[in-house]
């Protein structure tokens, strides 16, 4: 079984939507997925609330609580992902400690960058610590335009050792739509947004983190 994370101290960088995305391509492509949701404020817990009667979509389980990750054992899944919560280190902490890969969610913004930092040093703490995990920077809601976004996926700021995925995933309403409806990208129009899953999922395959 493979513990996939999606990290980031910063709220608002994506990580929920990100969540839910993975695992829906996951659960598409044949796999038994469980997405946790780690949150207290239980946003992914509130996707699924949301979707309709007989949605194809995979389960969701609360783990909220550090000491309530100790059950990850006792899942039967060919891959975990979770959903972290913001402004957690002790919840973050004791994910990374679990987790078989992280993915640190940013977007084009200084200030997603900087908060970044707190994941970065529990990664290279487990890391210190004898621990394996692979890391990488995953960057959420891209406008191909701006000179911020071009700046951001040069890695030029990327000082910490920690990859930088080549996937990218646009900023489109759809995906924002999606999850107010209960569904994922996947369910809407959006055939580039679709694409940009697929991509980020094939690569983190080819990282055998999936």
């Amino acid at each position: 079984m493979k513990i996939v994370a999606l990290v980031n101290e910063k709220g608002g960088t994506g990580k929920s939507t990100l969540s839910q995305n993975i695992a829906v391509c996951l659960h598409r492509q044949g796999k038994k997925v469980i997405l946790v949701d780690a949150d207290p404020q239980g946003t992914t817990r509130d996707w699924r609330s949301a979707s309709p009667e007989g949605a194809d979509l995979p389960n969701v389980i609360a783990l909220d609580r550090p000491e309530m990750l100790a059950s990850l054992k006792n899942i039967e899944a060919d891959v975990v992902i979770i959903d972290t919560p913001a402004k957690a280190e002790k919840m973050t902490a004791a994910v990374i400690r679990h987790a078989n890969s992280a993915l640190i969610v940013i977007q084009p913004s200084g200030a997603d960058i900087w908060a970044s930092a707190a994941a970065v040093q529990l990664v290279q703490q487990k890391i210190e610590l004898g621990g394996q995990i692979f890391a990488a920077f995953v960057t959420n809601r891209v406008a191909g335009a701006s000179n911020l976004s071009r700046e951001v996926l040069s890695g030029e700021w990327n000082e910490y050792g920690i990859a930088q995925l080549d996937a990218t995933i646009g900023n489109r309403v759809a995906f924002a739509q999606s999850m107010t409806d209960g569904l994922s990208i996947y369910e809407s129009r959006d055939r580039t947004g679709k694409q940009e899953i697929d991509a980020l999922v094939a690569e983190l395959e080819e990282k055998s983190c999936l």
